[in-house]
């Protein structure tokens, strides 16, 4: 009974303290990133995949905004038959469509188009900094139209550092949330992206 009660007081607590359809700064459906970069180690791509859907999870909400329900979004995506790997279906019309079926304010998708790393010789170390180029979707559904429009952001991550973590994986990894700090900044503030 105690720990029951407890659980549902925490349960409580964090309801309060996510953002609500009716306070937030609008709804967001937030489509599965795709990774297009043609990189041949899939676990990359998959790790640079679920670390920019991650950022987007944390901090969105956090600067005000809530989020759709993934089986909410997942379900609009196979009304509309939506294939996000259809490099042709990446269109404002199309994404247009996912949030009107929603109800939601506004759609975001992101997809990875080239990741790589590079290596630059040291007297003492070894420089690795990742490359990543995301292409973003960020419609406003009410208006009908793109606030970001399939733009590309570059992300870049690493370079002058000596540690045991310097791999040349997780620069890219990090990379590619880079970009898509950098092109959300505007949209997030006055929350202070990281």
């Amino acid at each position: 009974m105690r720990r029951t009660f407890h659980a549902a007081v925490a349960v409580a607590l964090l309801a309060a303290a996510l953002p609500s359809a009716a306070q937030s700064r609008g709804v967001v459906a937030v489509l599965p990133t795709v990774n297009a970069s043609g990189e041949k180690w899939e676990e990359l791509k998959r790790k640079q995949s679920a670390r920019i859907d991650e950022w987007l999870a944390k901090h969105l909400p956090a600067a005000g905004f809530a989020l759709k329900p993934a089986p909410e979004v997942k379900e609009a995506l196979a009304g509309i038959e939506l294939d996000l790997a259809d490099q042709e279906q990446w269109r404002k019309a199309t994404l247009l469509q996912v949030g009107e079926r929603t109800g939601a304010d506004y759609v975001l998708f992101c997809a990875v188009t080239l990741t790589e790393q590079k290596e630059q010789k040291r007297t003492w170390y070894v420089d690795k900094e990742g490359r990543t180029d995301v292409r973003v979707w960020l419609i406003d559904v009410k208006a009908g139209k793109a606030l970001i429009g399939g733009e590309t952001f570059t992300g870049r991550s690493g370079g002058n550092r000596i540690s045991f973590d310097n791999k040349g994986s997780e620069r890219q990894i990090q990379a590619a949330v880079n970009a898509v700090r950098d092109a959300t900044r505007a949209f997030l503030a006055p929350y202070k992206v990281k």
